[in-house]
């Protein structure tokens, strides 16, 4: 039987070598935010990521230190070099994990960006991934705020230049070259294990492929510059595949590597349909709650809905016995799950187990105009809605296997990664993050890459 695992790989493999232009409209104009900076030494990780991502109106200005160290270390090029990353598919966490690679391979490399375009996966059929369905490929600027990530790479690392798909090969963007550069031509790569580190940086490889395409473009004796003739002009334009888990960021001892990859996940903020969706179901809530996320979907790779029923409703009354108010009211718990049927089951058996129990669905109960809304987006979509609570959760349950549970746990920790579970650290030891992630699926690459 194939495990998603297998079909993600396979399916990914096939991207690398499919690498799209889509046509979409492009924003025509940015407005950059004011030169603020957001104070973030005392504040909790996760309200700063969810203001970053989540929040319905503008965030506050993020100064992205990190970010910034790196571009001020970078050699950047002058000879108009575009990366174009393509291979990015599955579900929304990976392809945000996925963007985060190319971004890095950008900054690091010094070259300027082609924003990715990413297919959305089949809602009824969650293990089809689209790779090979042009019409499922939608643009950064739809699945993400493309305002966001231009404006703030703009404020922090002006030297990155940034441009839409639909832009290239136009009068005012003309291209010149269009060269692939193969990760497997990487010394001792192996396909979707981690590779690149602070002591086998991605900024040597790119470079010595490059040196090696220009120098075979110069012998190519088609590309001959006819004397008397303007020399093309324009961009070259470099398509890589951005696999998923390529980066090892928690390898360098300086540490500065994994903060660079959070204030990369800073730049990835949702779209304002979504986030407004996210602030109208909040607008719901009257009480403390905590998030739990359910991975009976039937794409589901994991322990029985049985066992992740029990598990979790033994770990809800642990965290309230560790972290609770004791004769105070317990918090509502909301559920993250794309399944409408299987959230019932929780909800009747938290309610036996003395937990109130809600959902998307149930908070837009009554609202027509918001339930509409939640149905008629697409599942990955919805599920950035459910990402949006159990980030701002006041403790949140998950499963280490999840690409979804792992970011959040990663989110939520001021480190920048999942130290392991609340329930086991205590209210010192866990320095506020309040996760506890089940150990449930194959995990072994996510606390160093995803």
């Amino acid at each position: 039987m194939l495990t998603r695992r297998t079909l993600l790989i396979t399916a990914l493999l096939l991207a690398s070598t499919f690498l799209l232009f889509l046509n979409a409209d492009f924003l025509a104009q940015y407005t950059l935010a004011p030169a603020t900076s957001l104070t973030t030494a005392f504040s909790a990780p996760k309200h700063l990521y969810f203001e970053q991502a989540f929040s319905a109106s503008a965030p506050p200005p993020y100064s992205f230190p990190a970010l910034k160290e790196q571009c001020a270390r970078t050699r950047w090029r002058d000879d108009d070099v575009y990366l174009q990353c393509g291979g990015m598919a599955a579900g929304l966490t990976s392809i945000m994990s996925q963007v985060k690679v190319c971004l890095k391979m950008a900054v690091e490399a010094g070259t300027g960006l082609v924003l990715p375009s990413m297919p959305l996966r089949d809602s009824e059929h969650l293990k089809e991934f689209n790779l090979m369905n042009q019409e499922a490929y939608m643009t950064y600027d739809e699945w993400f705020d493309a305002v966001h990530l231009v404006d703030s790479i703009a404020r922090v690392c002006p030297q990155m230049r940034i441009v839409h798909p639909k832009q290239l090969d136009s009068v005012e963007v003309p291209v010149k070259h269009k060269w692939q550069i193969k990760l497997e031509d990487a010394k001792g790569y192996k396909q979707f294990q981690s590779y690149f580190w602070t002591g086998r940086p991605f900024a040597t490889f790119f470079e010595e492929q490059f040196a090696r395409l220009t120098q075979l473009d110069t012998l190519n004796p088609h590309n001959k510059h006819v004397e008397g003739e303007p020399a093309p002009k324009g961009l070259t334009v470099v398509n890589m595949a951005s696999n998923f888990l390529l980066f090892r960021v928690t390898d360098d001892p300086t540490g500065r590597d994994l903060k660079l990859w959070n204030d990369l996940g800073h730049l990835i903020r949702f779209t304002q349909p979504t986030r407004e969706l996210v602030d109208a179901l909040l607008g719901h809530v009257a009480r403390p709650f905590y998030g739990v996320h359910f991975r009976v979907e039937a794409d589901t790779i994991w322990s029985s809905l049985e066992h992740q029923l029990k598990v979790d409703l033994d770990a809800l009354d642990k965290a309230w016995e560790m972290f609770g108010t004791p004769g105070g009211e317990k918090p509502l718990v909301y559920l993250a799950c794309g399944d409408q049927e299987q959230v019932v089951k929780f909800v009747e058996a938290g309610r036996e187990r003395g937990w109130e129990v809600t959902h998307k669905w149930t908070l837009a109960n009554g609202d027509k105009s918001t339930l509409q809304k939640i149905d008629a987006l697409p599942f990955d979509f919805q599920g950035a809605v459910d990402m949006g609570f159990m980030v701002k959760s006041e403790f949140f349950l998950g499963i280490t296997g999840s690409a979804f549970s792992s970011t959040i746990g990663n989110a939520r920790d001021v480190t920048g990664r999942y130290r392991g579970s609340s329930l086991l650290l205590g209210r010192e030891g866990d320095g506020g993050a309040r996760t506890h992630l089940f150990n449930d699926g194959d995990a072994s690459h996510y606390a160093c890459c995803l």
